[in-house]
């Protein structure tokens, strides 16, 4: 299941930095336009802001699965392996309480938007649930990560574990660091 999942979250990854790639060229030759031609498409800000919320979204399981977000570990380092593991599911817990927030606030949204008909209140007047249900959904993939790798490391927790809970949850020590740097200046 977890290759699944990882799988999934690298694609959606490709595909956002494939679309944020598109986006700055439409910015850029937007820019280019209106200064030397004097003419604009209009509409490319917000696409861009549409692309950036949907990309940001979908991007989030690939990082937590990286062990890649931004933890403040001045006192998790100076722990033991049982109570970092420990520090690891409350930060997930935490983590994940505050997604469904925010899941449930897209969720919300998008409803509300779909039963009004919402539009943008630009030229493009775009259809605001399309964009939403991406966003919503990128939000719901997130949480859903979340909920599979806190089951997955309470479990690992209760079997005693916690080389493993570290593996996929904890915070990367300097070594995992300097090796996937290397790694990727290979790749």
């Amino acid at each position: 299941m977890l290759s699944l999942i990882h799988a999934i979250s690298r694609g959606s990854v490709w595909i956002t930095g494939a679309l944020l790639l598109l986006s700055a060229v439409l910015v850029g030759s937007e820019v280019l336009m209106r200064n030397f031609f004097h003419y604009s498409f209009g509409g490319v800000d917000e696409i861009s802001s549409y692309i950036f919320a949907i990309g940001v979204a979908w991007s989030l399981a690939f990082t937590l699965l990286s062990r890649a977000h931004i933890r403040i570990d001045l006192i998790y380092g100076k722990l033991g392996p049982r109570w970092r593991a420990a520090l690891d599911i409350l930060s997930l817990a935490c983590l994940l309480a505050v997604t469904g927030l925010l899941f449930q606030q897209a969720l919300e949204t998008t409803l509300t938007s779909y039963e009004i008909g919402a539009r943008s209140n630009t030229p493009l007047g775009v259809t605001l649930w399309v964009p939403q249900t991406l966003w919503t959904a990128g939000l719901g993939f997130f949480a859903l990560v979340q909920l599979y790798l806190l089951v997955s490391i309470v479990r690992l927790f209760i079997a005693n574990n916690v080389r493993q809970i570290t593996a996929l949850s904890g915070v990367k020590s300097m070594d995992e660091e300097i090796e996937d740097e290397i790694d990727e200046a290979k790749a």
